[in-house]
């Protein structure tokens, strides 16, 4: 399957990344695995939708925070590995949801992520996934994605 066009099938369209901030590279190859570091939403290369999901934010905001997650994270994966056509499979998925102590729906925001993993990269895109709820996120970013990927 070619994953870049089906990027563009689904009117993806992977931007630039911000510049990381800390001491840290956004990504590390070790053997066939390709480690993503954290991901926040970004659109139109903004921080969006900050804050905590439970208070600020609804679970539908943070479905969509996820995606935006997520593609930065693709950005990211075609960067290192030079195409996303490079993807054996996605191994595993991280999210880090910042939440209000009583919310209770981290796996529906983080189903944003991995339905999309799997729109674009069909079976590839299948992966074990773990989900964190956090009291909060730099800059109040309501989402933090990482990935881990075999690549071919």
């Amino acid at each position: 399957m070619n994953f870049e066009k089906r990027l563009e099938e689904l009117f993806i369209e992977l931007p630039e990344l911000p510049a990381p901030s800390g001491a840290v590279v956004p990504a590390v190859s070790a053997g066939k695995c390709l480690y993503l570091g954290n991901h926040y939403p970004y659109a139109e290369g903004k921080l969006t939708l900050r804050g905590r999901l439970g208070f600020e934010l609804s679970v539908d905001q943070g479905v969509s925070a996820a995606r935006y997650a997520l593609i930065q994270a693709l950005s990211n994966l075609k960067s290192a590995a030079g195409s996303v056509n490079k993807v054996l499979r996605i191994v595993q998925l991280n999210v880090a949801v910042a939440s209000a102590p009583d919310f209770r729906d981290h796996e529906k925001v983080a189903d944003g992520a991995s339905q999309l993993l799997q729109d674009i990269f069909g079976s590839s895109g299948k992966h074990s996934r773990i989900v964190t709820g956090v009291q909060s996120l730099p800059q109040n970013a309501s989402v933090a994605v990482s990935l881990i990927v075999e690549l071919k």
